[in-house]
């Protein structure tokens, strides 16, 4: 087995959570509270910004211009495509998105970003692709679930973001399928102490996107500190 395929097999479990999630269970069903729908672009808009910043240490690390490419694409993709995703969830809760793009970061974002920031300082390649591929990967799962359940109907509000991520697809030269190859070219190099390591980074990442979601559905705030607001 691949190892990249050791790393989703063992994130099975943690999406099986993710699905049966109230959030993602809403996403499906086309009923979620404003308050979450808020909470979660908010704090979303804030980790993208972590997540470019990551993938452009990943250009920083990577030694050839194939490499860099796959991580300049995924850093175009966010700046000017998963903007649409956000625009369907404050469409349907009722507000402009330039208001949620300087909120403080809420305790989950905070801990999901510096576990990131982590890897890219401290790391090697596979560890940021390690920390990075489960976002894509569970986004993906999701959608493809519930296009399989018939889900996207036309009446359902999220159509368009259970569509946007599922039309990311699993081809071979889809970003995903990138990422699990060079995971799997950068295994070889390490022993399994090493590879136990970079799986444990893979599963924090996976539990973090499970706590993402929970924390724009309770919107779980600093309980004592009050945090800036965050200007990029």
């Amino acid at each position: 087995m691949k190892f990249s395929e050791q790393l989703l097999a063992a994130g099975q479990p943690i999406l099986q959570e993710i699905y049966q999630h109230p959030f993602v269970e809403g996403i499906g069903n086309g009923d979620l509270p404003k308050a979450a729908l808020t909470f979660y672009v908010g704090q979303d808009y804030n980790y993208l910004n972590a997540f470019i910043k990551v993938y452009a240490a990943a250009i920083q690390k990577s030694q050839t211009r194939a490499d860099m490419a796959i991580f300049a694409t995924q850093i175009d993709f966010i700046l000017n495509s998963e903007i649409h995703p956000h625009h369907n969830f404050c469409n349907v809760a009722g507000v402009k998105y330039e208001t949620l793009q300087h909120e403080p970061q809420a305790p989950g974002t905070y801990l999901y970003n510096e576990h990131m920031y982590r890897a890219a300082r401290t790391g090697d390649l596979i560890d940021i692709v390690a920390a990075m591929t489960p976002c894509p990967w569970t986004y993906l799962e999701i959608a493809n679930r519930f296009v399989k359940q018939g889900k996207n109907t036309d009446d359902n509000v999220f159509k368009p973001w259970i569509d946007f991520y599922a039309d990311m697809g699993d081809s071979e030269d889809s970003i995903l399928q990138q990422m699990y190859d060079l995971i799997d070219r950068e295994a070889v190099k390490y022993d399994q102490h090493r590879l136990d390591v970079v799986k444990e980074e893979f599963l924090k990442s996976c539990e973090m996107e499970w706590k993402f979601w929970d924390q724009a559905y309770k919107q779980t705030g600093w309980r004592f500190v009050k945090p800036m607001k965050q200007y990029y």
